[in-house]
């Protein structure tokens, strides 16, 4: 017979594995649950679950792996002041754009960010704007010969990405909160991305991954086509269903509602095959092309310059244009 102390102890043993597994089995079951939920709400899980269940304890890569990877010192992280100036520049289809642009020393910290903490995470491939091997030749092309292209903008994109989600965004890819709200404040401002900051248009696209694919899942279920360069979205469509135009536009406002953002509804156009379409500036209808009238224009400053008269455009100016016309040529041309 056993000692009665002995078996005290086997019962309270057997007792705490019973509890362990089942805090175990609940546990497990809280994070299937979790994801499943995410999963079937749109909302993006890191491709490295560690981080995510780390994120979900509010724990994470810390100051430290930060300031490895980044090549600083704890002091200059932790006393950086983020420092913008704000400018305006003209917009070639008229009015200005508000710049924020940073400070030197901020600059270079956010390039670094840039280089060493995002190059490898994964967009939408309708995102095409700022990513390596796209522009808006490439953009543009995929709305080619449409019977039906609709351009629509994002108002206030850029500032509308708010820094909520972008903290967010870092603690699911594997930081901890304090990290995230330190990566968070070198790479917003004002509670948003900064228009002019070197990190703006690749975590834009990072943090909109799930919004990209559930407007692209949307427009490829009616056979068409979608695209986003930052604020600029585009969906074409091989035949022309009006009702289905109306449908589309009025969906993609609630999707972007959805995640914060609102449509300039002032700027909506739906271009059909007897209209120039444009998409990022470009012609599409037949393929990629620089506007005539602007290749007109262009024939024209050339020859006032090399004539000696007076132009509309400086020679500087005019060889940024002349830059783009070349680039629109072998990137269509080598497609």
């Amino acid at each position: 017979m056993l000692d009665p102390v002995l078996a005290v102890i086997l019962i309270a043993a057997k007792a705490f594995l019973t509890i362990a597994v089942i805090i175990f089995l609940i546990g497990g079951g809280l994070i299937a649950y979790l994801s499943t939920s995410l999963q079937k709400r749109g909302r993006p899980l890191p491709a490295n679950r560690k981080h995510w269940k780390r994120a979900l304890l509010g724990k994470g890569f810390g100051l430290d792996e930060l300031i490895r990877r980044l090549d600083v010192s704890s002091e200059e992280l932790k006393d950086f002041s983020p420092d913008y100036t704000e400018r305006f520049i003209e917009k070639r289809t008229g009015g200005t754009r508000r710049l924020l642009v940073p400070s030197p020393e901020l600059k270079d910290l956010q390039r670094q960010i840039l280089k060493r903490l995002l190059p490898r995470l994964k967009v939408h491939p309708a995102a095409t704007g700022f990513e390596p091997g796209t522009s808006i030749v490439h953009n543009a092309a995929q709305h080619t010969n449409q019977a039906v292209v609709i351009c629509m903008d994002v108002q206030d994109f850029f500032p509308e990405t708010t820094a909520d989600r972008i903290t967010a965004y870092f603690q699911r890819i594997g930081w901890d909160r304090e990290t995230a709200e330190l990566l968070t404040s070198l790479t917003t401002w004002e509670g948003g991305l900064p228009q002019g900051a070197p990190t703006s248009p690749r975590l834009s696209n990072l943090v909109n991954l799930v919004l990209d694919a559930r407007i692209e899942r949307f427009v490829h279920s009616r056979k068409g086509t979608y695209t986003r360069y930052a604020d600029d979205i585009c969906i074409s469509f091989p035949e022309d269903y009006p009702k289905r135009i109306r449908g589309t536009v009025q969906v993609v406002g609630r999707r972007l509602q959805a995640f914060g953002y609102q449509l300039n509804t002032k700027k909506t156009r739906i271009l059909r095959q007897h209209q120039q379409q444009r998409v990022t500036g470009l012609v599409v209808n037949d393929r990629v092309n620089v506007p005539r009238h602007v290749r007109r224009k262009l024939r024209a400053v050339e020859h006032r310059l090399n004539t000696g008269q007076r132009a509309t455009m400086t020679r500087q100016q005019f060889d940024g244009w002349k830059a783009l016309l070349a680039m629109v040529e072998k990137q269509r041309d080598g497609a």
